[in-house]
Order: structure tokens, then C-alpha cells, then sequence
């Protein structure tokens, strides 16, 4: 595969996951509960443990020991009204790689664990045609394409690292029930990134047609 690193010098490629059936060896994931990472963390229980869903973990493909794990507020309008930066309430944590908890502290009901899957790099201008769950780098594809959005983020110098599209779920029957927690729509991680560094990566914004 395409040295990663050469990817953040340019954004005319991007690295997509798409989502299929768990199994063994698989290291990212969505649904299903959360990593055994949080089991220690008894302030971030107390804080959130009653308030929020487990959304999706994917280990980082610039730095495989560490990964992202996003977590949304189980109230709906609770995030739908903080949908962007600066008070977007939909969390991620970056932290050392974690297995899956045996624990259902955060775990949403209506979603069953499936395997978040690395299959390579894409050319990003041709991306339009290609249907995915996560998009790492290039330049995001959009839901509403307004400045809105980003307005923020651009003049705290945050950059758009990855993109969470629903539209790329897993296609069996029994992945999810019920309504789509983003409406059919798309999330959207920024981050700091200087000298080839991601820092503070951020939920930015999330959008739905």
C-alpha cells in the first residue's frame, strides 16, 4: 500500500474503510460496546456513562497504536442542536488501541458490532463514486456545502481529517434498528496538523441532507 505519510502532503488521496461482518483480528469497529479502555475511566463513566451512545472506534492509520473512539448524546436534539464547533456535543477521544469492552456501559441497542475495514487508497477526485463509511483525508465531501461549517474551525487553524458517512453502513439487516442516529447523514472529524502531526483531532460539524 501507499506510504501513508506521503498522503497528508497531499489531499489528492484519500484512505476509505468501508464496514462488513466481525472477525477475528479485526481491530476497528462500529456498534456494539465500547473499548475496554473506558472501563477505567471512572470520571468519563460519571460523566457520560448515562448520557451517551458508543458510536464507532477506528484505530489511527498514521499511528497504530493509538485510536479514535466517538461517542454522540443519546438525546437526539441534544446534538442536533450543538452540531458544530466550538460546542459540538459529539465526542472523540483519542487513546492507546483497546479490544472491545465486555462491558455495556455505552453500548446503543440498536446497533450490533460490526468490523470497520481498511480498503486502500482512492484518488479523492474520484471518490464521488465510491460509496463509503469513512473517509480519511482528501477533502470532505459534503451534505450542505457551506461555510457555515467550517468558518470556525479554518480560523482556529483546524484542518479536515476524516469523515463518517451513513450512507456507507453496513448493509445486513441486523446492523441497525430503527432510525439512523445522524438522520442519514455524516460526521466530520478536523484536526491540528502541522509537519506531517495530527493534534486535538475534534468532532467539527455533522450535516444530513
Amino acid at each position: 500500500m501507499e506510504n501513508l505519510s506521503n498522503i497528508l502532503s497531499d489531499r489528492s488521496k484519500a484512505l476509505i474503510f468501508k464496514g462488513r461482518k466481525f472477525t477475528d483480528g479485526d481491530t476497528s469497529w462500529i456498534g456494539g460496546n465500547a473499548p475496554a479502555y473506558f472501563d477505567d475511566q471512572k470520571d468519563f463513566q460519571s460523566r457520560y456513562g448515562s448520557k451517551y451512545y458508543f458510536f464507532l472506534s477506528l484505530v489511527n492509520p498514521l499511528n497504530s497504536a493509538m485510536m479514535f473512539t466517538i461517542f454522540f448524546p443519546r438525546e437526539y436534539d441534544e446534538y442536533l442542536e450543538n452540531n458544530k464547533y466550538p460546542n459540538c456535543t459529539i465526542l472523540l477521544v483519542e487513546h492507546p488501541v483497546s479490544n472491545e469492552s465486555s462491558k455495556d456501559v455505552f453500548t446503543n441497542p440498536d446497533m450490533k458490532k460490526y468490523a470497520v475495514v481498511n480498503c486502500g487508497v482512492i484518488n479523492n477526485n474520484t471518490s464521488d463514486n465510491e460509496i463509503f463509511l469513512i473517509k480519511f483525508w482528501g477533502t470532505p465531501e459534503h451534505i450542505q456545502n457551506k461555510n457555515f461549517y467550517t468558518k470556525e474551525l479554518v480560523a482556529d487553524s483546524f484542518e479536515f481529517l476524516f469523515q463518517i458517512d451513513e450512507q456507507g453502513y453496513p448493509e445486513e439487516d441486523d446492523f441497525i434498528q430503527g432510525n439512523y442516529p445522524f438522520s442519514y447523514g455524516a460526521i466530520y472529524i478536523y484536526a491540528q496538523i502541522k509537519n506531517e502531526n495530527v493534534m486535538d483531532p475534534i468532532v467539527g460539524y455533522w450535516q444530513f441532507s
